[in-house]
């Protein structure tokens, strides 16, 4: 039975074919709520093969688990989440990457430091920190600049707090969010769709708030990184036209929305650099 007093928290996810990884984040959330919400897990389970959604069954029977045949991704995944927690009407969404082995009381610092906020339309980030260096893996983003590319983004330094936008590891949101920012985006299959949002809060007046304090320790995707890094002969197809390349239409999308007068030169500028790149390895 709920508890009247606390806060209520959907956890939304989805996942693919890696069972254990989904397993361990899930267990991990107990210790990071530290009793300070009741919740409820959301999972898309995308296709999976290895048995993930009946682990998860197992484990947690109280979970909702939507099945699908595969082929939402990321942004895909996130989204139909959202939409089968919002009947549920929670005060809190939390994108929860299953990847992400939350460290304790991570999502109940994430809750205080909204509850400390003097505007409540604030979305809270939670960071994530390499294990071997403690540099910033994955987080808030400040742009680096408002003059050509004005969507090339950068961590936040250790002093910044406030951010222009955010990846989507882990972030939790007022239900609030839903009737003025929306949930995310049809437009993006598997990228984009976690800066998408943030620019669209912030767009709407809302404020995005880094915790400090690392939510977890977590390595960064190196390989998905270097995937994106240049344009070849090679690997043009992937880069083109894949959900995890740089998809012409979901780039062209993002920078005609937050591109501005530069959005082409925003779209254009990515590619040229990318072929540079190929051209100089």
């Amino acid at each position: 039975m709920s508890d009247p007093a606390k806060p209520t928290l959907a956890i939304l996810l989805t996942c693919f074919n890696r069972k254990a990884t989904t397993l361990t984040c899930l267990a991990a959330v107990p210790a990071a709520l530290a009793g300070v919400a009741d919740y409820t897990i959301v999972l898309v389970d995308d296709g999976s093969t290895d048995g993930t959604a009946d682990a998860v069954r197992n484990n947690w029977p109280d979970a909702t688990i939507v099945p699908s045949p595969g082929g939402l991704y990321w942004n895909g995944g996130m989204r139909l989440a959202w939409q089968t927690a919002l009947q549920q009407k929670p005060d809190f969404f939390l994108w929860l990457n299953d990847d992400t082995l939350l460290r304790e009381r991570a999502i109940a610092d994430m809750i205080t430091l909204h509850a400390a906020q003097t505007d409540p339309r604030t979305i809270i980030v939670g960071c994530t920190a390499d294990p071997s260096t403690g540099d910033i893996t994955y987080g808030g983003h400040r742009r680096v600049g408002n003059g050509f590319f004005r969507l090339s983004f950068r961590m936040l330094t250790p002093q910044e707090v406030d951010c222009d936008t955010m990846n989507g590891n882990c972030v939790l949101f007022p239900a609030r969010a839903v009737a003025e920012v929306g949930i995310n985006s049809p437009d993006y299959i598997h990228a984009y769709g976690d800066n998408d949002y943030g620019l669209r809060a912030r767009n709407a007046g809302w404020r995005i708030v880094e915790l400090k304090r690392p939510v977890a320790f977590q390595e960064e995707n190196v390989r998905y990184t270097e995937s994106t890094k240049r344009l070849t002969i090679a690997n043009w197809r992937f880069v083109l036209f894949h959900p995890k390349g740089v998809s012409i239409r979901e780039w062209w999308r993002f920078c005609r929305m937050h591109g501005g007068v530069l959005g082409p030169v925003n779209f254009l500028g990515r590619y040229v650099k990318m072929i540079a790149v190929g051209i100089l390895r």
